[in-house]
């Protein structure tokens, strides 16, 4: 591909040492772009870069821009928070050691992105970018040169769980509050975003507002195994908006049932709940619990595994990791919040409430019931393979890109 006097780019940035389903899905639709042989480039930092090269996410490519913010692609272990006593969280010394802490990351922050925006300046310029599709920090940190360089700025939108937007001056590079004031385009990733947004900005919020077609995957890994093994998969990021506990106390009570004692229990990601979780499996004895981490091919797992366990508060479509199991033609459980049942109904998995007996109940069910469960996880991998694709998904984008 040759270059033009007005090129296109995704900014795709995430400084956490980790990575989301949000970074994962436009990895893999640069991947696609780059098949179709169509003018983007992509601008990266190398830490998430690597991340994805390890996992087998993305492959090398000539018009990937890399920012180098050091890191060799290993996921940096996430604190978890230390439980006190309420005495105790109060305390004035702890209340100056956070003070502290939050002025210490943001000025290290600063730092960083002024190395980064002399970089991305420069990297714009050179390759004449007019139009950019950011995500996460990938719009955050590159509003405001937007604005400056005169690049049309479309910003994705996929936030369900708060919508972060803090105006503390150090929360600045956390915060979606600016950027959603200056895009040209918000992207929301599904329907029942946009309400929440209109009321928190109001006018403030002026660019033209669109929904995502769909969500998409590889589903080059993801196909069912059979015959299927007594395997339950709980995978998300370890954190309260994943209900990653919601789950274990359902195991809880299946492990206690004599008939499902040959059921194994996989708790998949990382996050700030990963060593409180690890404690409980303990304290309740578990011992066909296990607990993978980061797994680098979670596709090995699903293609086995006959239920996944999806419990997120607010919003489970469009879950990367749902989609890649309903892929595996998993029997589904997930929480019927917000935009759900555009991704699972009746006819595709079961629906619970976030209460640990019913979930526990669903659990049961698909794995005493092989028929439905098969029926189920057939209709699931046919949904997401149609509807769900990365070619509904560019052909839409590609009308975006061209406004």
């Amino acid at each position: 591909m040759q270059r033009k006097e007005e090129n296109r780019a995704l900014c795709v940035l995430n400084f956490s040492g980790r990575y989301g389903g949000a970074e994962k899905r436009y990895a893999t639709l640069f991947n696609h772009l780059m098949f179709q042989q169509l003018d983007y480039y992509l601008i990266m930092n190398t830490r998430l870069y690597r991340l994805f090269i390890n996992n087998g996410i993305m492959q090398p490519n000539e018009r990937i821009v890399l920012f180098d913010d050091g890191g060799d692609g290993i996921p940096r272990k996430v604190k978890s928070k230390a439980v006190s006593s309420p005495a105790e969280r109060f305390v004035f010394k702890d209340k100056i050691i956070r003070f502290l802490g939050r002025w210490k990351y943001f000025l290290k922050t600063v730092f960083l992105w002024f190395r980064f925006s002399l970089f991305f300046i420069r990297a714009t310029r050179r390759l004449k970018i007019r139009k950019m599709y950011a995500v996460w920090q990938g719009g955050i940190w590159t509003w405001m040169w937007c604005r400056l360089l005169r690049i049309s700025l479309a910003y994705s939108v996929n936030a369900p769980d708060k919508l972060m937007l803090y105006r503390q001056v150090t929360r600045f590079f956390d915060s979606q509050y600016w950027v959603l004031q200056h895009a040209q385009i918000l992207d929301f990733l599904s329907p029942s975003l946009v309400p929440g947004y209109e009321k928190a900005l109001g006018p403030k919020m002026k660019g033209e507002r669109l929904v995502t077609p769909c969500s998409f995957v590889d589903y080059t890994n993801y196909y069912a195994v059979k015959p299927k093994k007594a395997y339950v998969v709980f995978l998300a990021r370890l954190e309260p908006i994943k209900n990653p506990m919601l789950f274990l106390e359902a195991v809880n009570l299946l492990q206690k049932e004599s008939s499902l004692s040959g059921v194994k229990y996989f708790v998949m990601g990382t996050g700030t709940k990963y060593a409180r979780l690890q404690q409980y499996a303990h304290d309740q004895g578990f011992e066909n619990v296990e607990f993978t981490g980061l797994h680098p091919r979670p596709w090995e797992i699903l293609q086995q595994s006959a239920v996944f366990v999806s419990l997120q508060t607010n919003e489970n479509y469009p879950s990367q990791s749902l989609i890649e199991a309903m892929a595996c033609e998993n029997g589904v459980v997930v929480t019927d919040v917000g935009d759900t049942r555009m991704l699972v109904t009746g006819e595709e998995g079961r629906l619970v409430n976030g209460d640990y007996r019913e979930v526990a109940s669903a659990i049961r069910a698909l794995l005493e019931n092989e028929t439905l469960r098969e029926k189920l996880g057939r209709r699931a991998r046919e949904k997401v393979t149609t509807e769900h694709t990365v070619e509904r998904f560019v052909s839409w984008f590609e009308e975006v890109m061209k406004k």
